[in-house]
Formats: structure tokens, C-alpha cells, sequence
């Protein structure tokens, strides 16, 4: 649950201290790529696979196809680059110590997700070994 809080914490001071005024054509490139990413993650996705916390639901299924064959965690993806557009718009220390912040609370979750996952799925090793976790052929 503390990785939920730190990364909505992120998140809402991230855009409260936007300034969607100075966004230049490459943050804005950013924010839409993110946007579609997590669309195409939801889309992918089974809707009774989502969950905020990192922890398998009930009937939960493995997702390999779509934009998961390339990204783990899609929307953590999407959610890292619309963050990093919005610290362009006002680049100052605190919003990329914040931004850094949310990156490493994003990586930790995962980390913790990944753990439900393997004990979940047998095959969830050999599908790690095939993505990235979070940018695709890095």
C-alpha cells in the first residue's frame, strides 16, 4: 500500500506543479506517447487483471500479447514519460527529485508485482527473460 501512496503522492504534485503553458512539441510527443501507451495497456489488458496494488486478484490471468510482449509493466510506462513531460514544463530540482522519487517507487512496486507473478504463473520466468520492464529493447 506505501508504494500506492508514494506514487499517487508523485503524481498529483507532479501535475499541480505543471505548467502546461511551457510545454514545448517534445513534451507534449511525450504525453501523447504515454497517453496511448496506457491505453493500449488497458486495452490489452483484461479489465478483471487491473489492480492499483501490487498483488494478484482473484482469476487473475497472465497477459502476453499486445503491447505486453514488448513491456511488463505498460503503464507504469505511461505513466513515467506523461510525468517526465510534465517536469519539462516546469523544470525545476524538486520536481526531478520528485520525478526520480516516482521512478523508484514505480521500479520497487514492480519489483514486488514481479514476486506475485512468479508464484502465480510458471511461466511468468520465461516471459520476463523475453520483455523489458518497462522500455521495450533497451
Amino acid at each position: 500500500m506505501i508504494y500506492v501512496v508514494a506514487q499517487f503522492c508523485c503524481i498529483i504534485f507532479l501535475i499541480v506543479n505543471a505548467d502546461f503553458s511551457q510545454l514545448g512539441y517534445s513534451a507534449w510527443s511525450l504525453l501523447l506517447i504515454g497517453w496511448v501507451v496506457g491505453v493500449l495497456a488497458v486495452f490489452n489488458m483484461q479489465i478483471g487483471n487491473l489492480n492499483i496494488l501490487p498483488k494478484l486478484k482473484t482469476n487473475h490471468q497472465l497477459i502476453t500479447h499486445g503491447i505486453y510482449r514488448y513491456i511488463r509493466h505498460p503503464m507504469y510506462t505511461s505513466l513515467i514519460l506523461q510525468a517526465l513531460a510534465m517536469v519539462f514544463s516546469n523544470p525545476k530540482i524538486v520536481q526531478w527529485l520528485v520525478y526520480f522519487t516516482l521512478i523508484v517507487v514505480l521500479f520497487l512496486k514492480s519489483k514486488k508485482e514481479e514476486m506475485y507473478l512468479r508464484k502465480g504463473f510458471k511461466d511468468y520466468a520465461s516471459y520476463q527473460k523475453k520483455t523489458d520492464r518497462f522500455l521495450p529493447f533497451l
